[in-house]
């Protein structure tokens, strides 16, 4: 071999081990040292400037003393528009699985009955708006309290205004008082009005009212005998005022009464008179 073919061959083995060197050289600069495959992963581990898994652990031991908790335990917000991710984040905070688990019979005593109906579909309000377990029992014990307060006010209103009532029924028939509230129970009964209807009625339209139209009624049916002038001692306390004008208009109505009335020597004249004292006695109890 020549000189120049033994120089020739020895540049070549020179440039071919040099080659070979450079390879293996970029072979191992190429292997990561964390060994992650995934290029989304390696990027973010090579964005960070992790060098070595304790710059990993101190990261995330940095992160820790930031937000000051796990970062496992936060929650991560979900977009405005995705409703799915929403209801996650809820139910991590407590929301129940169904609308069914949402008590509502909250702060109420245990026999106490509720709207089936409108418990169900608040149920299923609540959990639609993604209302948690607890918020739920804040908003249903504050509504049944409210509710609670209100019934018992109406209760209480309800009866000031039978008191009321009552009195001035007293008021209005006075001395037929008992009579006609006899009779307007009479004609309830005979009319088949059973005990729980006439509440109910009460309710609607008040003590009353209910009493005096059940009074109207019995005395159209005739269910007591009306009291005259000439039922003795007990006369005053039969008729109720406006009875008793009825009564004195009709006597005042009669020539003969008026007759007697009006003539001192006529034989009925002391009855005559005595009638209609009796009568204004009953119109106007106040007056002497």
């Amino acid at each position: 071999m020549t000189e120049a073919a033994t120089a020739t061959a020895a540049a070549t083995t020179t440039t071919a081990a040099d080659t070979t060197t450079t390879t293996a050289a970029a072979t191992t600069t190429e292997a990561p040292w964390h060994g992650i495959t995934d290029p989304d992963a390696a990027a973010y581990v090579t964005n960070k400037g992790w060098q070595s898994p304790a710059d990993v652990i101190k990261s995330y031991q940095g992160a820790e003393k930031l937000i000051g908790r796990d970062p496992n335990s936060l929650l991560v917000m979900p977009r405005a528009d995705d409703p799915e991710g929403m209801k996650a984040v809820f139910q991590k905070l407590g929301l129940p699985d169904s609308p069914e688990k949402y008590d509502m019979k909250v702060g109420l005593p245990k026999d106490a009955q509720i709207n089936e109906g409108f418990a169900k579909g608040m149920q299923g309000l609540l959990h639609k708006a993604n209302v948690t377990e607890g918020q739920a029992k804040e908003l249903v014990a504050g509504y049944n309290a409210m509710l609670q307060a209100q019934q018992e006010q109406a209760a209480k209103d309800y009866e000031l205004n039978v008191q009321a009532d009552k009195q001035a029924l007293l008021d209005e028939w006075r001395g037929g008082h008992d009579r006609m509230i006899n009779r307007a129970k009479t004609a309830a009964q005979s009319l088949g009005f059973t005990p729980e209807l006439i509440d109910a009625i009460e309710k609607q339209v008040g003590y009353a009212k209910t009493y005096k139209m059940f009074a109207e009624i019995g005395a159209k049916l005739g269910e007591d005998t009306f009291a005259g002038a000439g039922n003795g001692g007990g006369f005053q306390a039969q008729l109720t005022p406006a009875e008793a004008k009825s009564q004195f208009d009709n006597l005042r109505a009669d020539k003969n009464h008026v007759s007697a009335l009006m003539d001192k020597s006529h034989p009925g004249h002391k009855q005559a008179q005595e009638k209609e004292n009796k009568l204004f006695a009953v119109m106007y109890p106040g007056d002497k």
